[in-house]
């Protein structure tokens, strides 16, 4: 019964602390097939790693010292990161919030069979064994995969390939050597509680950096929504304020039933959706990834406008009025757009305006 219990958690408390970490993708940016692909990826990992390592003790190229404080931090991490680099090049691969959360998934499907491994070999202490690693060793195979994840995700906006490789390289190793300080510590017979404050710090230094992803997130929604074709000026204010989501859509649901609001909030975060991918196709340098971009771009607004449709005209009708644009709203839109002019120097709007108000010279009379 004990053993049943200890593999319950040495599953949930890991695949918990991946939907947490999933909670911070707010606008539903990320792909929830990658993250089965990730975990399924770790797992194979696992089992790739349970062959290379004890090979090279067998073939006495490392002893087992050597292989668990440095060869395997190496060899795992690597394994584990493989899969982050494949998914770079995928356009539901947006920013480095969903390569923490990849790369997360990654190390808990790592992680997950190799509880399994050492509780199946330790059953006297099964379940007391999967506590302390889901709060440990658990948290710092996710954080190393992770770390990688958010390299490339930071590295995907860069034209320069060998910028792109020192952003894969320092995180990479920055994996490995939290990793394999890890195992130094704990094969030198440390407490109990540095192995908890190890893996419970790295797990605290992903979600730092999920909320800053989540910030950038949120700040390319603000600036670019008025710039969204299709979105009235109506329907960015109420995007704009998708934290309060709830509050602002419960008049909706009282008037036009739950179905409804909910259909409308998935309506609206496509819209923030639609916002983030113009800014990524802003950002992005690579001119396949931008043609993947543009493509599901169109793809995103006909699904919006099915939407749209969906929800019905007097429901959107009610929905922009809930929140009017403002005068000052209005005039920071016109201000972005003109901004953004992509016109050549000195033939944009205010120029424009500046040549009408020159008074016209003065027409000479002739003799």
């Amino acid at each position: 019964m004990i053993s049943a219990i200890a593999f319950i958690v040495a599953a949930l408390i890991p695949m918990s602390f991946l939907f947490v970490l999933k909670s911070f993708d707010f606008y539903q940016t990320g792909s929830a097939k990658f993250i089965v692909y990730s975990g399924a990826w770790g797992i194979l990992s696992y089992f790739s790693a349970a062959q290379i390592n004890p090979a090279l003790v067998e073939h006495d190229v490392f002893s087992t010292d050597t292989v668990v404080r440095f060869a395997a931090p190496v060899i795992e991490e690597i394994l584990k990161g493989l899969i982050l680099i494949y998914l770079i090049r995928h356009p539901d691969f947006k920013y480095f919030l969903d390569g923490a959360i990849y790369g997360f998934a990654s190390g808990i499907g790592f992680a997950i069979f190799e509880n399994f491994e050492y509780i199946s070999a330790h059953p006297s202490t099964a379940l007391i064994l999967a506590i302390s690693r889901v709060l440990s060793t658990n948290l710092i195979h996710a954080t190393g995969s992770a770390l990688i994840g958010i390299a490339l995700g930071l590295a995907r906006f860069n034209r320069s390939r060998l910028l792109r490789a020192s952003y894969l390289v320092s995180g990479a190793g920055l994996a490995i050597a939290i990793h394999s300080g890890f195992n130094n510590m704990v094969n030198a017979g440390a407490a109990l509680v540095f192995a908890l404050a190890a893996g419970l710090g790295g797990a605290g230094i992903i979600a730092a950096a999920a909320l800053r992803g989540l910030k950038d997130e949120k700040g390319w929604v603000h600036e670019n929504i008025g710039l969204t074709q299709g979105v009235t000026t109506g329907e960015a204010s109420v995007v704009q304020r998708l934290n309060d989501v709830d509050e602002l859509l419960a008049p909706l649901a009282k008037r036009f039933g739950e179905d409804k609001a909910l259909q409308i909030e998935k309506f609206l975060f496509m819209q923030a959706q639609l916002a983030i991918q113009g800014k990524m196709l802003e950002k992005m340098q690579d001119e396949k990834m931008r043609l993947a971009i543009r493509a599901q771009i169109r793809e995103l607004d006909q699904k919006m406008n099915k939407e749209r449709k969906a929800v019905g005209a007097y429901c959107m009708l009610y929905l922009r009025n809930i929140f009017p644009a403002s005068d000052t709203q209005l005039w920071n839109l016109l201000q972005q757009r003109v901004t953004r002019s992509k016109g050549e120097a000195g033939t944009g709007l205010w120029m424009t305006l500046d040549q009408r108000m020159k008074p016209k010279p003065a027409i000479e009379k002739q003799d």
